[in-house]
Formats: structure tokens, sequence, C-alpha cells
């Protein structure tokens, strides 16, 4: 008998996605930014590893939670549009953030609340959250009560910045809850441009 395919839940916090390409654009000598196709594909390749050894496949949703809620805040130097596009073009599902945080930005908290109504209509078998941020560590511990595992791609890095020391990590407690939790800044030094396997963008 065929075996079903593991199904996944790819949920990305775009506010930890922005402080994370702004470290590796600006303050970190790749100069370069996360492939948001290369991106998919690890992460539906280690939670294979994890949540089903020996299975070769998934099927996996993608599902982008944009940190502000006027998307025209946010595109940086290469546009909105371009980014957008990018994401849609690797599959991502763009959600937009109804509340409005310091300066217009804050993690979107419809992510967590979207994660919990898949999950109880049972659409998923685990769960892939990439997030640093202690605001979604009630999910861990929700999903397990529903029989669902999650695995945590989370970040720590340090840089200087007009004279401070600027460090970022992810939320201890979030860390703790994880079912499982990859340190995705060792990842990310293994290799660069995607078309060698890493996670950047070419150029």
């Amino acid at each position: 008998m065929k075996k079903s395919p593991l199904r996944l839940f790819f949920f990305v916090d775009g506010y930890t996605l922005k402080k994370v390409n702004e470290f590796y654009r600006f303050h970190h000598p790749y100069h370069s930014r996360i492939d948001f196709r290369s991106l998919k594909n690890w992460a539906r390749h280690e939670a294979l590893r994890v949540f089903a050894p020996g299975s070769t496949y998934a099927v996996m949703d993608c599902h982008y939670y944009h940190p502000y809620k006027d998307p025209h805040m946010y595109g940086g130097t290469w546009g909105l549009s371009c980014f957008e596009r990018e994401l849609r073009f690797a599959g991502y599902q763009i959600h937009y953030c109804d509340q409005v945080g310091p300066e217009g930005v804050r993690p979107n908290m419809a992510l967590l609340e979207d994660a919990l109504l898949f999950a109880s209509y049972r659409k998923m078998d685990a769960v892939v959250l990439l997030s640093t941020q202690g605001q979604y560590a009630p999910l861990p511990d929700r999903l397990r009560m529903m029989g669902l595992p999650m695995l945590l791609l989370g970040w720590q890095f340090s840089y200087s910045k007009e004279n401070r020391l600027v460090r970022w990590k992810t939320d201890p407690y979030l860390q703790e809850l994880a079912t499982f939790y990859v340190a995705m800044d060792r990842v990310a030094e293994r290799g660069i441009s995607a078309a060698d396997g890493g996670l950047f963008c070419d150029g």
C-alpha cells in the first residue's frame, strides 16, 4: 500500500525574516538575503528528516506573515512588488498584519491563530515555524495538545550599529517548547548561494 505523504505547514514570521535579511544584507560579509525557494526546500527536507525518517515525500503549504499593516511600508531597495512576486513565485501565501506596532511593524499574530485553526481541522501532520519571537510561545504547547509536533527555525546573531552592539536571538521559552529546534545561523554558514545548496540569493 502506498504511504501517504507527510503533510506540513510552514509558517514564516515576516518580522523575524525582515531582521534576518537586514543582518545578512548590511552587517554580514555575505551581503545577500535569504532565497525564499531555497528556504522552503531546506525546511521540507529537514522536516522529513526529523518527522518521517526514511521518507522522501512531503506536501507543504507555505505561509508568509507580513509584519506591516500597510504592505507599501515594506520592500526596501528592491521594492514591494518584487518582494511579493518572489514570495508567490516560490509558493508562499502572503498574509498582512491587521494591527500596528511600534513604527508600524510587529509580529503578525494571525500566524498563531491560523496555525491553530488549520490544526483543528487536522489538515497537517506537523508544523514548521520560522521565528525568534516570544509572542508565538503558546503555539508549540497548543499544537502538542492536538498531537502535532513543531520544528522551530530560529536565529542568533549580533552586530555593531551606530556604536552599539545589537543582539538578536530566539526567545528561550519558544525554543524550549518546540519539539525540535534548528539554529539557522549555523545552517546559513554552511553555504552561500542557492545554486550551491545554500540559503542565499545569487549576486
